[in-house]
């Protein structure tokens, strides 16, 4: 149930915020250069300084990075009260732009960089960690050995599910906005789950916050159309339509992860357009989404490894056209790690229409 008080998003973000100060003594702040989590780390430098502490900055750097990222992050960075967390260290990233070429060894030793490494950046793991992104948060958190709070600018206003994600089981005393991890000692919080994307813009306009340059940028080629921009890494599955934009916004960029990836100068020129990438128009030569399915799989030039896993998580999913289509958008962009998950609610959608169908 969602319960409003009488005070401001704002107001309850600095509450929360000094309660989890007042409860941890080491604290990490995860950002990533977008406007929340710069909007999070702007407020917990401020809680920072009124107590004389300081925050450590946690980044993942996934190397095929805005340059304008790269920029804001070193804002951050720098900061007198931050103790910098800037992990540069060989990871292996999703590139949903080729068949041939599935991943991106960012920071990989022998590999040609887009850029040269920061000089306060963490270089290197000298013990074993697992080198995917998401797996790399749960071994961060593992490695600590007391009491420690993750600050995450997540907002549940995007979507429901979020909301569920942070208030369904608090995880640390009773807190709604707070979630467990793998280690006992450590617990993540949502100071701003609870904002909207006004919110987020009103207080960096209010308080004259730097941001991330790319978001003026896309403002200039999207206009209105918000929900469009978005910052994140710029080659896995629910970001790479952003390439179309690459050349205009950040055309060093855009040369220099041409050079070092295949599929992105063909997901550049089609990567919005409903047929290719996007599943979201059948071609005119098959009768149904389940034929067009069968034919990628069969034709696209996969790993027969990936292939084989495609095909026995389809076997397993409902024989029903809605599903068929999202299953074309995978191996369309070669998802067989199933980051881009098959929605049931859209077969649900497509069950009820056809017993209303079949009653009228």
């Amino acid at each position: 149930m969602i319960r409003y008080w009488d005070i401001s998003v704002l107001e309850a973000a600095r509450l929360r915020i000094a309660k989890v100060f007042d409860e941890f003594e080491n604290i990490f702040v995860s950002v990533s250069s977008g406007k929340d989590s710069t909007v999070l780390y702007h407020l917990c430098l401020e809680e920072a300084q009124k107590r004389g502490r300081k925050i450590k900055l946690f980044f993942l750097d996934q190397e095929a990075e805005y340059e304008g990222t790269v920029q804001i992050m070193r804002e951050m960075m720098k900061h007198p009260l931050v103790e910098p967390y800037w992990f540069q260290v060989p990871i292996r990233m999703t590139n949903a732009t080729s068949y041939d070429q599935p991943f991106l060894y960012a920071w990989g030793p022998g590999e040609e960089w887009l850029r040269p490494k920061e000089e306060i950046a963490i270089k290197e793991i000298k013990e074993d960690y697992p080198k995917r992104f998401y797996d790399f948060f749960d071994w961060f958190e593992q490695q600590q050995t007391e009491k420690t709070a993750f600050f995450i600018g997540l907002r549940s206003k995007e979507s429901m599910n979020r909301f569920r994600a942070v208030t369904k089981n608090p995880g640390y005393d009773g807190i709604p906005w707070s979630t467990k991890t793998k280690n006992e000692k450590c617990f993540r919080f949502y100071p701003i789950y609870d904002w909207t994307f006004g919110d987020i813009w009103k207080y960096i306009a209010d308080n004259e916050i730097p941001y991330n340059p790319v978001y003026d940028k896309m403002y200039c080629l999207k206009g209105k159309s918000v929900n469009g921009i978005r910052i994140s890494n710029l080659i896995h599955e629910k970001s790479f339509a952003c390439l179309s934009e690459l050349q205009e916004i950040e055309p060093e960029t855009y040369e220099k992860l041409c050079n070092r990836l295949k599929g992105i100068h063909a997901a550049a020129k089609y990567a919005r357009e409903s047929m290719m990438y996007q599943a979201e128009e059948l071609p005119g030569a098959f009768q149904s989404w389940k034929d067009y399915r069968d034919y990628l799989i069969e034709s696209s030039p996969m790993e027969e490894a990936h292939r084989e896993r495609l095909k026995k998580r389809f076997s397993k999913q409902p024989e029903v056209d809605s599903i068929h289509r999202q299953q074309c958008r995978q191996v369309l962009l070669c998802d067989y790690e199933n980051n881009l998950p098959v929605n049931t609610q859209a077969m649900k959608k497509e069950e009820l229409r056809a017993k209303w169908w079949n009653v009228l």
